[in-house]
């Protein structure tokens, strides 16, 4: 008799539990997308940071190249 009435109240914990689980998963997967796409934002920009580094390189290597043969 105590099992009959202990059984739906241990199956209304388990779904509660189980709702309670679901929500933190969404949530989490919620985090981890905007994460994802900040991630890739912060990527794209420090790609654009390289290119324009590797530009500026280029153009004192070439400024100096001149004057490096004038020197000579």
């Amino acid at each position: 008799m105590l099992a009959a009435v202990q059984a739906p109240v241990i199956m209304m914990s388990q779904n509660r539990q189980d709702a309670k689980d679901r929500l933190r998963s969404e949530m989490d997967f919620d985090v981890n997308r905007r994460a994802e796409t900040e991630i890739q934002s912060l990527s794209h920009r420090l790609s654009l940071l390289m290119d324009k580094m590797e530009d500026m390189e280029g153009m004192v290597r070439r400024a100096t190249s001149p004057a490096e043969a004038q020197g000579q």
